[in-house]
């Protein structure tokens, strides 16, 4: 009976070491999640309600909050240590950065927001890091790349369509119709025409260099822009994070399921 005893104390013992050691390899084998930076803005100081955290979170990513840049050296050290970047929707942009004086219906402008925006975008194609730039982040975007803005394209182009709530409280929506064989398409699931958000006054003008146009309204203001010499780089006008979170629409989702994609092949290289 001891040595019964003995031998079902080993085989218990055995057991927990094998145990333990299947949970050991098990945490080894964790994927670490890829980190995503979202640009600094005194907006998303609320993580939990951040649209731009959740849609990250939802398509599999980390998000890391990034502060206030004032060099491109600052914002460069920090992209060493993120996988992909998401820049955000916000303010109107000065256009002392265009070299245009200010029309009298430009509206709020953010300058620490401006330099710390300036500073990452340029970081960002400098190491080629996979982006996606979302309204501000997008017309900032066409700005460094030698573009300009409509400061208040309503008062410059005619159109039927109305691209922002008269009170600022809602999204609008509309149709905009996306070119073929692009990442935008990609995300998309392919060309045609699709629905979606809006909420901004002011638009590309003069395009950029090394832009490719792949998506306008039917009024002819650009919704989404590709960086042709860079591997990961759009513009969006619109804001894919709140239809995924707001309106629950998972079509949307690929944007940020895309950008993580390319992140991972780009660890691999």
């Amino acid at each position: 009976m001891k040595k019964l005893r003995q031998f079902a104390s080993l085989v218990l013992t055995v057991a927990m070491a094998i145990s333990l050691c299947a949970c050991g390899g098990a945490k080894k084998a964790e994927t670490k999640k890829l980190k995503v930076g979202i640009s600094w803005s005194e907006d998303n100081l609320d993580t939990a309600k951040d649209d731009y955290c959740n849609a990250v979170i939802k398509a599999g990513g980390e998000p890391v909050y990034l502060k206030q840049f004032k060099t491109e050296e600052e914002a460069a050290a920090a992209l060493k240590d993120l996988d992909a970047l998401v820049m955000t929707g916000g303010e109107d942009i000065d256009p002392s950065y265009y070299h245009e004086d200010k029309d009298p219906l430009l509206e709020t402008t953010n300058e620490a927001r401006d330099v710390s925006d300036y500073a990452l975008i340029n970081a960002a194609i400098k190491a080629d890091i996979p982006t996606l730039c979302t309204c501000r982040g997008m017309q900032f975007l066409n700005i460094i790349c030698g573009g300009t803005l409509y400061q208040d394209f309503p008062s410059k182009v005619e159109s039927d369509i109305i691209h922002r709530d008269p009170n600022h409280k809602v999204f609008v929506y509309h149709d905009i119709t996306v070119d073929g064989d692009n990442i935008v398409a990609d995300a998309f699931g392919g060309a045609g025409t699709y629905e979606v958000n809006s909420w901004h006054h002011q638009a590309v003008d003069k395009l950029g260099d090394h832009l490719k146009v792949v998506a306008k309204s039917a009024d002819g203001i650009i919704e989404a822009v590709v960086k042709d010499d860079n591997t990961y780089f759009m513009g969006l006008q619109f804001h894919p994070e709140a239809l995924i979170v707001e309106d629950g629409k998972d079509a949307y989702l690929p944007f940020y399921q895309n950008l993580l994609k390319a992140a991972e092949t780009k660890k691999q290289k």
